[in-house]
């Protein structure tokens, strides 16, 4: 996709509402921080020494441009060239343009209701950034570190601006990990109390349990669990999941297909053996949806494999033909009735 003539057809008002709500969400990933900042970077460097135009302090500039995105890289200038001229370059107006349509699309975003994704609030003196995915939306993070985080919908990991020396995250929801290899600064997960420490793995942490419980499913690597301030701890090795609690007493570990715990990473929704009351909850966070259901339930068990991001309706198709109901799909409400 043409990023670049996507923002063009922008601000032209060429768009559909659907193709702009989806260009400010983008804006607002990881990624699409990494293209405003870069394509900044691009045009600031590339004009910075050839430009003719005079009394520009071209650093200066940059600093006022810049000031509300802390934690982006400074510029290398060239030599500014002084001539005297009282006009304003095109590229800076590009420049300038893009940082108010990136600071606006944060605000628009509000009102859409997409998330923001980075948000940097006051810690006693350090500053933490936390990333939170709505239903309905996955994003890819990619940390300080060189680590990558894969977040599930309707989750939210936290973590200090000093994360490179200092890793460790809070985790609400679930979550995949892809751990950079650092062994002077272990790579640690809290998730409702249990921790989960790694020097170079990677795995999958869900939280998605009404009673509080955490399933740690264990791809590559080796890592530690232990419940917070507890020095009792167990290993898992590849191939195994731990399903943990603040409250236990003891834990244990189970050999499982690692790969079926993050088929949610590539777009497939599974149900294996899965109750209504699960069901209807993993519909409407994969969706986004708020589902309700009419008439009496049955005591029914779902199981399928809905791959490439199947839609809704084709997903409760299939669903209301295996299980026994009907339904109705309007926009985002659902109505599941049993006769």
């Amino acid at each position: 996709m043409d990023r670049r003539k996507q923002i063009e057809d922008f601000f032209k008002g060429e768009l559909t509402d659907n193709q702009a709500k989806e260009l400010l969400a983008w804006l607002n990933t990881s990624e699409g921080e990494e293209f405003m900042s870069a394509d900044i970077l691009q045009l600031w460097s590339e004009k910075s020494g050839n430009t003719k135009y005079e009394e520009w302090d071209s650093q200066s500039l940059w600093q006022k441009i810049n000031k509300d995105k802390a934690g982006y890289p400074s510029p290398r200038l060239h030599k500014d060239s002084v001539v005297k001229k009282r006009l304003i370059p095109g590229w800076l107006k590009i420049a300038a343009s893009f940082f108010v349509f990136s600071v606006l699309s944060l605000l628009v975003i509000q009102f859409i209701e997409f998330e923001k994704t980075e948000i940097k609030v006051e810690a006693s003196s350090v500053r933490m950034i936390e990333k939170f995915n709505p239903a309905g939306q996955k994003t890819k993070i990619h940390l300080p570190d060189g680590s990558t985080v894969y977040l599930n919908s309707e989750s939210k990991i936290t973590y200090s601006e000093d994360f490179i020396t200092n890793r460790y995250i809070n985790l609400e929801g679930e979550a995949f990990f892809n751990v950079a290899k650092d062994e002077n600064n272990p790579f640690a997960v809290a998730s409702n109390g249990i921790v989960t420490t790694a020097l170079g793995t990677s795995f999958n942490i869900s939280t998605f349990h009404k009673d509080e419980k955490v399933t740690v499913t264990l791809l590559t690597g080796m890592v530690k669990l232990n419940l917070e301030d507890k020095d009792d701890y167990l290993i898992l090795n590849p191939g195994e999941e731990s399903v943990l609690s603040k409250n236990m007493s003891s834990v244990d570990k189970k050999i499982v297909d690692a790969n079926q715990r993050i088929l949610w990473m590539d777009g497939v929704l599974r149900f294996e053996e899965t109750s209504l009351d699960e069901m209807v909850t993993l519909l409407e966070r994969w969706y986004g949806v708020q589902i309700s259901i009419k008439g009496k339930q049955k005591d029914v068990l779902a199981s399928g494999t809905f791959e490439n991001n199947e839609t809704l309706k084709n997903v409760l198709q299939v669903l209301s033909a295996s299980i026994g109901f009907e339904y109705k799909l309007k926009e985002k409400e659902v109505l599941i009735e049993f006769k």
